[in-house]
C-alpha cells in the first residue's frame, strides 16, 4: 500500500510540475506577444510622429518666414538662376536683402544675400539647408495671395496659401 501511495504522490508531482511549466510557457509567450505588439505600435507612432513633424515643420517655417517679412512691397516671387523662389525684402543700414526659400538638390534652402549681388552662379548651392522636400512650387492665386505646394521627403503633398497683406502689386 505504501508502495501506491508512493506512485500516486510521484504521479500527483509530476502533474503539478508539468501544471507549472505549461503556465509558466502560456506566460511567457503571452508576454513575448504583448512585447511584440507594444515594439509595433511604438514603431509606427514613432514614424507617424515623423511624417507629421515634417509636414507641420514645412508648411510653418514658410508661414513664419512671409509673417516676419509681410511690409509693403515686400514679398514676391521670382526667379533665382532659373529656380522658383520666394523673396523677401527687407532694409538694413540703408541696404536692401532679400531672403530667398527656394528648392536645390532636394532641400529648402534659404538665402540671405544683398539684393542684386552676385556669387558667380553658385547662388544656389550658397543657401542654408532647411529641410528635405522632394517638391516645391510657388504662384500667385491673386495679388496678394501665393499659392505653395511641396511634397516632403515622406512624399506628403500639401497646397496652403499665404496672404500677403502689405502687398499691393505683384511682378
Amino acid at each position: 500500500m505504501n508502495n501506491r501511495n508512493h506512485q500516486k504522490q510521484e504521479k500527483h508531482f509530476i502533474v503539478d510540475i508539468l501544471f507549472v511549466l505549461a503556465l509558466f510557457g502560456v506566460f511567457a509567450v503571452s508576454a513575448l506577444a504583448l512585447v511584440t505588439i507594444g515594439a509595433d505600435v511604438y514603431q509606427h507612432t514613432v514614424e507617424d510622429m515623423s511624417v507629421n513633424y515634417e509636414s507641420r515643420t514645412a508648411v510653418s517655417y514658410i508661414m513664419e518666414k512671409v509673417r516676419q517679412n509681410d511690409t509693403a512691397d515686400s514679398i514676391f516671387l521670382t526667379d533665382l538662376e532659373n529656380v522658383p523662389a520666394l523673396c523677401m525684402l527687407s532694409e538694413i543700414d540703408e541696404e536692401t536683402y532679400c531672403t530667398y526659400l527656394y528648392l536645390y538638390d532636394g532641400h529648402l534652402k534659404e538665402l540671405f544675400m544683398r539684393e542684386g549681388a552676385s556669387l558667380g552662379g553658385q547662388v544656389l548651392p550658397a543657401g542654408t539647408d532647411i529641410m528635405d522636400l522632394q517638391e516645391f512650387s510657388l504662384s500667385y492665386a491673386s495679388d496678394d495671395l501665393i499659392r505653395i505646394s511641396l511634397r516632403t521627403a515622406s512624399g506628403e503633398d500639401h497646397t496652403f496659401y499665404i496672404h500677403v497683406h502689405c502687398n499691393t502689386t505683384t511682378e
